[in-house]
């Protein structure tokens, strides 16, 4: 064993190994701090999340595998990072908001946010079934952990409950192909399953492909595996529901695109027909089912399943530029979801927050800027110049129709027009309808802030889309 090499790096893991370290020092803030130590937690995680990230900004790329093939560290999986890191950073900040209104604030939240990022980081730089199926489950059992976070509230627990019990199924069901990839390949090293696996027997090979897929397909929430999303979105605490509904669709969405890039790759007609598939059915399932939606984080949970939706247009059209197109509708979506859930939290009712359409009724009247940035923000949703949503669209579905694969952007650019009738219902409320005196909006700042960084980067983006489209192409395995 090469200990030095090992040890060597080392250096291209200091983003994890320093969340790490953070995530250890505001456990013992939390335990030892008495009341004020669990805010102090999260400010400990806060300044930890804006120092990886500056770390992660000039982080170097390794010049290939690491730790015998285990993990890479290159363009792709710094980018998804980023995303990643963006998500949780945020989500922070809305914590505080969402705490202060509480009135109870639960310290073991801020650190175990941290131990879903490290899995979620690893997870985006995984080049082996060990590794990635190790990282995935420590997201996700700190994923199911944060759903359920208030235990004593009973939508809170329902929603763990329900997590991890689909969750758990959705593992098992992944297990399972990845044995069947393993066994027909006999390799565990993405870039070595192939070739063997195509001397084997075909069917065993598509099969485990599939099933591999459908434990992915929980996790973005694609129909039709994403009967978990409604309730979940619901019973969750609003901030973690902001990152819990970005940040593993990132790191699911960095796995999908290395499978189909090194190890399916012979399979691409077999996948595209498959991802093509549950594309448009979770784009319409989404969008048809949010039309009904009077709740504002249930009919998020559908306009989730619908975005995921869209960006496995991206994936069935894996080209040249269906990985950018992915990619750059991961940033611009991170920012639309953010804000989307944000805005929940700015309005604040006696018995928690406004979590109705009608509770947002006349808001224009009494936050007149941030009912624009609000217009902005249903403008990207749907898909509308000039923002990063339209064009993160344009991108995906130009990259169907580069593939020949004209139902699926027939069907997207469709979805879109759907879309349109429940976003601009909360657009009506905000803007037509009475106003509702006995709401208190936020006064802390924290959700204006977050609204103020979502509405800016998505109107920059939509007008000056050059930049990131150039990164996200860089990024992008080929």
């Amino acid at each position: 064993m090469d200990l030095a090499r090992y040890a060597a790096d080392l250096k291209y893991l200091l983003p994890e190994m320093t969340l790490l370290a953070v995530a250890v020092i505001a456990m013992f803030v939390h335990l030892f701090g008495g009341r004020p130590g669990r805010r102090a937690a999260g400010l400990v995680v806060l300044a930890g999340l804006v120092g990886t990230l500056w770390l992660l900004l000039f982080a170097p790329t390794a010049p290939g595998a690491i730790y015998s093939g285990a993990l890479t560290v290159d363009a792709f999986a710094l980018f998804v990072k980023i995303v990643i890191l963006v998500s949780a950073l945020l989500s922070v900040i809305l914590s505080f908001r969402f705490f202060d209104a509480e009135g109870y604030e639960s310290g073991e939240v801020y650190y175990l946010l941290l131990f879903a990022v490290i899995g979620m980081l690893f997870t985006a730089s995984a080049t082996d079934l060990l590794s990635f199926y190790v990282s995935f489950e420590l997201f996700a059992i700190c994923s199911y952990i944060l759903a359920g976070i208030f235990k004593k509230e009973i939508r809170s627990a329902e929603a763990g409950l329900k997590y991890f019990v689909l969750g758990a199924l959705s593992s098992a069901i992944m297990v399972l192909g990845m044995a069947l990839v393993y066994g027909v390949s006999g390799a565990t090293e993405f870039s070595k399953i192939a070739a063997p696996a195509l001397q084997g027997d075909p069917r065993l090979f598509t099969l485990g492909m599939v099933l591999f897929f459908i434990g992915l397909f929980f996790k973005v929430a694609a129909a039709p595996f994403h009967m978990w999303t409604p309730d979940v979105y619901e019973g969750a605490p609003t901030p973690l529901v902001a990152f819990l509904s970005t940040a593993p669709k990132a790191a699911a969405f960095a796995v999908f695109i290395r499978l189909l890039v090194t190890v399916f790759g012979a399979l691409e007609y077999k996948w595209t027909v498959l991802l093509s598939v549950v594309s448009i059915v979770t784009m319409f399932w989404g969008n048809l089912a949010a039309l009904g939606q009077h709740n504002l984080k249930r009919m998020l949970a559908y306009s989730s399943i619908a975005h995921a939706g869209y960006m496995l247009i991206g994936l069935a059209a894996l080209g040249s530029r269906g990985a950018m197109a992915v990619l750059f509708y991961l940033f611009a979506y991170l920012f639309m979801n953010t804000a989307a859930f944000g805005l929940i939290l700015f309005v604040q009712k006696k018995s928690g927050f406004g979590e109705e359409v009608d509770d947002l009724n006349g808001l224009a009247r009494k936050a007149p800027l941030v009912s624009a940035g609000i217009v902005v923000l249903l403008l990207s949703l749907t898909g509308i110049p000039p923002t990063a949503g339209f064009i993160g669209k344009y991108y995906l579905l130009s990259a169907a129709v580069g593939q020949k694969l004209y139902l699926l952007a027939v069907a997207g650019a469709l979805n879109s027009v759907i879309s349109l009738f429940y976003y601009f219902r909360i657009g009506r409320a905000i803007f037509m309808e009475s106003d509702r005196p006995e709401r208190v909006l936020d006064v802390s700042g924290y959700v204006r802030a977050v609204l103020f960084v979502c509405i800016a980067a998505l109107l920059y983006f939509g007008l000056f889309p050059s930049g990131l489209s150039f990164f996200a192409t860089l990024a992008a395995p080929r």
